[in-house]
């Protein structure tokens, strides 16, 4: 038996590969800085920190020429978000049933995400993670929801990131309004087919931000370490109703700040 009990649950075969299932389509949609940035692992359950490469060496630890160093460390944070299943309902699966309520699980799904988004993004003090909006050297971008503005502010973001050497392909991650202003034209043209030309990557949207992002996607920049990647694990249960939970240990690092442009927006 692994740490997540699966196999205690009172779920069959064939209702397990429907939640599973559902969770990665839901969840496909929502994680957009895994689109972004580089993703090593999973590493298992047992990887607890990432090794830094770098000591810290206290004061006064050099008595009669010996001295030592603790190693630097990034820790990983695991995160729980909790959902109850109907235990009827979900053996209406077997039955055959194919509107199986499940929106206890999209809610907890979108918790997670959002945590998962949020941590990168913002960055997370408890878990000695700056995020991607905190790293960026350069002065954030004011844009409005104008099709010309949007293309005018990335245009100068990309040549920013030139000016230090950083080279594309880029991306793009926007908000939701933003992402509207994607389906404008300019010249007759797309604006979304017109940021990807310029990017030489793709425009990614996020429900978790209120700005935008302008990433470098050449690697070696950011990175996502995941000790276990994102799974459903198993609670308790009743007669009624069966406790499942989604799980996932990670941490973020940015090891290059000029790769990051951040705007503002603004309709």
């Amino acid at each position: 038996m692994d740490i997540l009990k699966r196999s205690l649950a009172p779920i069959t075969h064939e209702a397990w590969e429907e939640i599973d299932s559902t969770a990665r389509d839901f969840l496909s949609g929502m994680l957009s800085a895994r689109k972004i940035v580089d993703v090593d692992g999973p590493m298992g359950w047992d990887y607890a920190a990432v090794p830094l490469g770098r000591l810290d060496v206290p004061e006064g630890t050099n008595p009669e020429g010996l001295e030592y160093g603790l190693h630097k460390v990034q820790p990983l944070v695991e995160v729980r978000a909790h959902f109850d299943l109907d235990v009827w309902e979900i053996d209406n699966i077997v039955r055959g049933a194919r509107d199986i309520d499940l929106d206890n699980l999209e809610n907890a799904a979108k918790k997670i995400a959002e945590f998962e988004e949020t941590t990168i993004y913002e960055g997370l003090a408890a878990g000695s993670i700056t995020g991607i909006k905190a790293s960026s050297p350069y002065e954030t971008l004011a844009v409005s929801g104008k099709a010309e503005d949007i293309l005018q502010q990335v245009t100068r973001g990309i040549q920013t990131m030139m000016a230090e050497s950083i080279d594309g392909p880029y991306a793009l991650v926007v908000n939701p309004q933003m992402w509207l202003s994607m389906s404008t034209y300019v010249q007759g043209y797309p604006l979304k087919k017109h940021l990807e030309e310029q990017l030489g990557g793709p425009v990614v949207i996020s429900g978790f931000i209120d700005g935008a992002y302008l990433v470098s996607t050449r690697g070696g920049d950011m990175r996502m370490v995941l000790g276990q990647d994102l799974a459903i694990g198993y609670h308790r249960h009743d007669k009624n109703t069966v406790s499942l939970y989604f799980t996932e240990s990670f941490t973020f690092q940015v090891f290059e700040p000029h790769a990051i442009v951040a705007f503002s927006w603004s309709k």
